[in-house]
């Protein structure tokens, strides 16, 4: 039995899920009705019996998963027990084909290759070659037709080099396009029957790969050593074919100056004398850029020169700073983030400079999750835009937003560690120290002693108690509960019950039940004995613990009625900060210690709560007086100066009492939002009344 297209389809994405999946995400997914996916999912168990794999079940309200020990031999075998799919290509998957196609094996570009290639109709193909052929106009490459030839393309190798980064990049985001990576790794070695196929060509690269690790003294994410050694054979098939990029001299002399540069060496001079095949300089300055780009697991800052860091370092400066400024927190270990923000900023800047594409699957889960602080991350990039000189893609901002957000939510907590934990994540140091953060919030006592790559795990021994991991991996002697790298509150829900499982030691139900009844039976008459204790087993069961998400409120329901104030004037700023803080003494949100502290501040930091000219929003640490969340606003017709400079005065003075780093982040969005607008900020000034200003803010919160 041979599944079809589109139930390998369905298979491959209950194989990749980490949680169940609801049918209602598969209905999404697929285009299928939900009636069609009931009796897909018949065939493919069916098939899978005839492997000799258990069948894929349903977990009542959490969707349908693939038992472990198949998806382990579905993923020990990788791709050899799909051989015989025709899978189910998406609209995206097809022009990604058809443009490697085109890119990689130029002589063998016709309308029949690209046919058998897709299983698309010659009218549907001529409609994606006119799209593609758009795409590449706006790369500066010219796709056209030669009559007996099939497609040719014409323009600079550069452009051409840059839109296969691009084709990897997507692929490696994807990691359900098995297909599809098995026909782009087939285009760059025609000898590999399939991606799992390991041809000596793509060992030997990645043997050198992980020498060159050494010299660089970082650890590069598994899923960068794969995309890699695929730009390293692509580019040995490039100079087979003598097409060969350029790099400007000025450009190879910086490269040459870094620690990059001699790893590519190392890489080429082995891949010369095993392969005997000659890579002129530009070649190596190409691998430099790659290398440079990459993503790392963990990277060792001893080793850079200071000329090579200064320039970042003042960019990650300055980008902290201003994310404290934005947002209204101090980050107790800023150095700690400093050199973790340093480690990713680094290949970010190298990949912006040289116009290369990242794999990033988790962007739209990212800003869908952390909205409020993706906004904030966002404001802070253009210091690493001015220094670059190209704007930052959402995709690499998201990233960027797991290093704060990791640094943001974690909560200084002094407690005695029950689990010694392990994360086993391959998409480098945010997500891994992100995924770190909610685990430690989430679970009391829980502390992890490490992050991994997959290679690092299955290289050595580690002694814990407990192994979280994005990717699929069999179970030794240490539990393992699969996660993804951005947990919602269901996928909380899953990981607290499993560690319930695993490590609650409470007395079992019936215990907890005879020892309940025999407290009752002490202070009452009990009637119905056997009622009773059934009742009470049945609550002792529900024992799964919920998560209540974060509630952040919305900025009208911090500034209201009783929080907005309008003055014509008040004595200096001491009494400006006093004055804007009496609403919020009075709802005794905050005790006069905080406005005392808020003052200090100023005194002893100077006027940094002036964010924007006539705009000041006094804060100060939680422990210093606040007892819940608020804010409160205060307009002056006549401003106050916080110091002798004009851009230092105010006439808008918002206090904020923040009780930690990210209740308020919601509520401080929208106000940014609102006072971002200067035709807002002088509504604001000129109001003569409470309602304008409540009406300017309704409409804020309302978009």
């Amino acid at each position: 039995m041979v599944l079809d297209k589109r139930r390998a389809h369905l298979l491959s994405i209950i194989q990749h899920s980490t949680d169940p999946i609801p049918t209602k995400d598969l209905v999404a997914r697929t285009n299928l009705s939900q009636r069609t996916i009931y009796y897909d999912l018949d065939q493919i168990n069916s098939w899978l019996r005839t492997q000799g794999l258990e069948p894929i079940e349903s977990q009542h309200g959490k969707g349908l998963f693939l038992p472990p020990a198949s998806k382990s031999k579905l993923m020990v075998s990788k791709d050899q027990g799909f051989e015989d799919w025709q899978y189910q290509l998406s609209k995206q998957e097809r022009e990604v084909l058809i443009k490697a196609k085109i890119l990689l094996e130029e002589q063998d570009a016709s309308m029949q290759r690209f046919m058998d290639l897709t299983s698309m109709s010659r009218g549907t193909i001529a409609k994606v070659i006119k799209e593609i052929k758009q795409e590449f106009s706006k790369a500066g490459l010219r796709l056209y037709y030669k009559k007996g030839s099939g497609y040719r393309l014409s323009g600079p190798e550069d452009a051409k080099r840059t839109m296969l980064s691009n084709i990897l990049a997507t692929i490696f985001s994807h990691p359900e396009w098995q297909n599809v990576r098995n026909e782009v790794h087939k285009m760059i070695q025609p000898e590999a029957a399939t991606w799992s196929h390991e041809t000596d060509q793509r060992r030997l690269v990645r043997e050198i790969l992980y020498e060159a690790e050494k010299e660089l003294g970082l650890t590069l994410t598994d899923e960068m050593v794969e995309i890699l050694s695929l730009q390293i054979l692509m580019i040995m098939k490039r100079i087979e074919l003598s097409e060969y990029i350029l790099v400007p001299e000025a450009e190879k002399q910086v490269l040459k100056q870094t620690e990059a540069y001699k790893a590519a060496l190392h890489i080429t001079n082995k891949l010369e004398h095993a392969k005997e095949v000659a890579f002129p300089d530009d070649e190596v300055c190409f691998i430099t850029m790659n290398l440079l780009g990459s993503k790392v697991q963990q990277d060792n800052f001893n080793r850079y020169t200071e000329r090579e860091l200064s320039g970042l370092k003042e960019v990650v400066q300055r980008m902290i700073d201003d994310f404290q400024l934005y947002s209204c927190v101090v980050f107790d270990d800023k150095k700690g983030l400093e050199e973790n923000l340093i480690s990713h900023i680094k290949p970010t800047y190298y990949r912006l400079k040289y116009g290369l594409s990242i794999a990033n699957d988790l962007s739209d889960s990212i800003q869908t999750t952390y909205p409020d602080i993706f906004h904030l991350t966002k404001r802070v990039m253009k210091h690493l835009e001015l220094y670059v000189g190209k704007a930052v893609p959402d995709e690499e901002a998201a990233y960027i937003t797991l290093h704060f957000g990791g640094w943001l939510t974690k909560e200084q907590k002094k407690v005695e560690t029950k689990f010694k934990a392990l994360i086993v994540c391959e998409n480098g140091i945010g997500t891994s120290n992100m995924l770190r953060t909610q685990l430690e919030n989430l679970i009391a006592g829980l502390n992890v002693i490490t992050t991994l790559s997959m290679r690092e795990y299955r290289k050595n021994e580690y002694e814990a108690d407990i192994i979280f991991s994005t990717n699929y991996i069999k179970e030794k002697d240490i539990p393992v509960i699969h996660v993804p790298a951005i947990l919602t509150n269901s996928e909380k829900e899953r990981v607290m019950q499993r560690m319930n499982e695993l490590f609650d030691s409470k007395p079992t139900e019936k215990n907890r039940t005879d020892l309940l009844m025999d407290v009752i039976k002490r202070h009452a008459t009990v009637h119905q004995e056997d009622a009773l204790k059934k009742e009470l087993v049945q609550l002792l069961e529900q024992t799964t613990p919920t998560i209540k998400e974060l509630r952040k409120p919305m900025l009208n329901e911090l500034l209201t009625e009783q929080t907005i104030q309008l003055k014509d004037r008040v004595t200096d700023w001491e009494e400006a900060i006093k004055a804007a803080s009496q609403p919020l003494v009075e709802q005794q949100s905050i005790r006069p210690d905080y406005v005392e502290a808020m003052i200090t501040n100023v005194k002893e930091l100077g006027p940094y709560i002036v964010i924007a000219p006539n705009i000041a929003i006094p804060h100060a640490r939680p422990e210093t007086g606040v007892e819940q969340l608020g804010m409160s606003f205060l307009r002056l017709e006549e401003p106050v100066y916080f110091s002798e400079k004009e851009k230092h005065r105010a006439q808008l003075i918002i206090v904020l009492a923040a009780i930690d780093n990210q209740t308020h982040l919601k509520a401080l969005a929208q106000l940014t939002e609102l006072l971002s607008n200067e035709g807002n900020v002088e509504k604001l000034i000129a109001a003569s009344d409470q309602e304008t200003v409540i009406e300017l803010i309704n409409q804020t919160v309302e978009v």
